[in-house]
């Protein structure tokens, strides 16, 4: 249930004037700590999982295992995946877990970055999920093979503005550059206000800009409802494991890793609290919408195939269905006993209802079950069903406060 809509929770945000944290998973043992500083702050949370270059297959156990914590916590959480270059990693990302895109600025020119992202756009709205944009380019001809690109440009408000409009990104990171004059240290806030005013949507800063609570407030002040940290979740566990080294020089790997998830939650929840998310899980969850699967269920009879035809066209099936933008996963099966009106079913979890809509109309799914299951199957029915916990676990996964240190 505490998974919700990633665009509700920042838009409730934006309208209510607070910020959202949204934290870097570098390592799992990070997540137990950001949930526990979530949980003792009762603040909604954002979980940031960046995909390795590499793409071990390890990160689809790691995307199961913070999807699976984030389903149990009692704050609104939303899972954000840090990695959407192109359509493939954007049904990569939702396809494990994700309920929101980063889309990554690149070296390439304007128009090539509009272009890439208004395709990410489109691939992740198709799945019900929101984007995040980045407004940073390289100038024209820069971006060639075999020529050092310049420093990066960054926007100005028309420039913003028209890269909203023609990517329809949900929320636009705004970078410390952006915000910056020219040659001053100081923030250029009028400026900041002036894109606020232009977008009218969430704004997004990151953490590691060197900002002081109060310079945090007056951003949220001018539409920031996300603060991404990237660096701050390792740098606090890299503190503590010195600390430990130094202590014991010769301590096995768990005690060294002593006292990392206590030290990371005591420091993560005083900004979740100067943020002002602090306080607001409750009624985040009571405004936004949970981010349920949908399952998407085919029960039929082809008495005219004999078993080895219908595995093959089974797993044609699972094949071409799996690659449909918003599925999560494709299963066939078959009845278990004797009897039984339909002998044959196909089932495939969506990951919103948006993507039921998008999935129904893509022409691979009209292309296999109306051309190839239809013509064989003597009998066919298809439903689409909201899948829900109705019975609390029998021992959930719980995040207590207890993890953080006593403040008294």
């Amino acid at each position: 249930m505490p998974l919700v809509d990633m665009k509700d929770m920042l838009t409730h945000a934006y309208e209510n004037g607070y910020a959202v944290g949204a934290f870097d998973l570098a390592e799992l043992d990070f997540l137990p700590a950001v949930l526990a500083a979530a949980e003792s702050a009762r603040a909604p949370v954002i979980l940031s999982v960046a995909e390795p270059p590499s793409q071990s297959p390890v990160f689809a156990w790691v995307m199961a295992a913070v999807e699976a914590a984030a389903a149990r916590a009692t704050v609104p959480v939303a899972i954000h995946f840090d990695g959407g270059t192109d359509r493939d990693s954007v049904v990569r990302g939702v396809r494990l877990g994700a309920n929101g895109i980063v889309a990554r600025a690149l070296q390439e020119s304007l128009f090539r970055h509009i272009d890439r992202t208004r395709a990410i756009v489109d691939a992740a709205h198709a799945c019900g999920v929101p984007v995040e944009g980045e407004l940073a380019y390289a100038p024209d001809g820069d971006a060639t093979e075999g020529r050092a690109p310049r420093a990066v440009q960054y926007a100005t408000v028309a420039e913003a503005k028209g890269f909203v409009e023609r990517t329809q990104v949900d929320f636009l990171l705004v970078s410390a550059d952006m915000v910056r004059g020219r040659g001053r240290s100081r923030f250029d806030w009028g400026r900041l206000k002036e894109i606020n005013a232009a977008l009218k949507i969430p704004l997004v800063i990151s953490g590691e800009m060197g900002l002081g609570d109060e310079q945090c407030r007056r951003f949220i002040m001018l539409g920031v409802a996300k603060i991404s940290c990237s660096v701050a979740p390792g740098a606090m566990a890299s503190e503590r494991l010195r600390a430990n080294v130094r202590g014991d020089r010769h301590a096995s790997y768990s005690a060294l890793k002593d006292g990392i998830h206590e030290s990371i939650a005591a420091q993560l929840e005083p900004p979740m609290r100067a943020w002002g998310s602090a306080g607001r899980a409750a009624e985040v969850l009571d405004r936004c919408r949970p981010w349920n699967n949908i399952m998407h269920i085919v029960v039929y009879d082809a008495p005219r195939l004999d078993a080895p035809a219908l595995q093959a066209l089974m797993t044609e099936g699972q094949r071409i269905l799996s690659g449909i933008p918003g599925v999560r996963s494709v299963q066939v099966g078959h009845v278990a006993g004797e009897g039984g009106r339909y002998s044959h079913c196909l089932l495939a979890r969506l990951a919103s209802a948006p993507a039921v809509d998008a999935f129904r109309r893509h022409p691979a799914y009209t292309g296999f079950m109306d051309r190839r299951l239809a013509p064989v199957a003597s009998d066919r029915i298809e439903g689409d069903y909201r899948m829900v916990d109705l019975i609390p676990e029998i021992a959930p996964l719980a995040f207590r406060p207890a993890l953080v240190p006593d403040r008294a």
